[in-house]
């Protein structure tokens, strides 16, 4: 019989710890990511993406470019360099425009890929362009933080043949003000990792 269990790990920097129930999936094709599952040293299981994003009182609109999710393994998964890496690149069809204030109560999949098993410690989401429309009428092209190369240490378990579904919520939080123009943007991000075996389901969020 299959177990579930629920594993709170508190994360420094950007992420806050939070769960995240309930969405509203929209399913697409499975995409494929970097590497060929040939070149996986352990198995490999389903990595599918999912973004959403909690309500804000003063964004009308948030639009994002996301274009990469890169997932770091503690020690070696791969045989070809880097060995402790795996990158999924977000298609230009589901990552670009996404305005991620329409996706409250709901969640877009990003894609599905097949990645490396393995204990993945950390992940680096890319965010290429932002745009924010505001309630009172203005707009602003924002920059993104870190060079929009948003690193969020987080654990969770990809069991071969398994599968996971990881749920990124990006909330606005901060929006950096210079001479009165919007320019910086300081998101704040929470994560769901639904790690399903043969044996069991683990929810990990952060």
């Amino acid at each position: 019989m299959k177990r579930s269990i629920t594993i709170a790990i508190p994360v420094v920097a950007l992420v806050a710890v939070a769960g995240l129930t309930y969405f509203g999936y929209t399913p697409i094709p499975a995409l494929l990511g970097s590497l060929a599952p040939s070149s996986f040293a352990a198995g490999s299981g389903v990595l599918n993406v999912y973004i959403t994003d909690a309500a804000s009182a003063s964004l009308k609109s948030l639009i994002l470019n996301v274009t990469s999710l890169t997932l770091s393994y503690q020690g070696n998964v791969t045989t070809t360099a880097p060995r402790n890496q795996f990158v999924f690149r977000v298609p230009s069809s589901t990552g670009m425009n996404v305005d991620i204030t329409k996706l409250r109560g709901s969640a877009l999949l990003l894609g599905a890929t097949n990645v490396p098993a393995g204990n993945v410690t950390r992940l680096i989401l890319n965010i290429t362009g932002a745009k924010a429309l505001f309630t009172d009428g203005t707009s602003a092209k924002l920059k993104v933080v870190a060079n929009g190369e948003l690193m969020i240490p987080f654990h969770f378990q990809v069991h071969s043949s398994g599968s996971v579904d990881l749920t990124i919520d990006i909330l606005p939080n901060t929006i950096q003000v210079s001479k009165g123009v919007a320019t910086v943007l300081k998101p704040v991000i929470h994560l769901t990792a639904v790690q399903k075996s043969h044996s069991a389901t683990i929810t990990t969020t952060a």
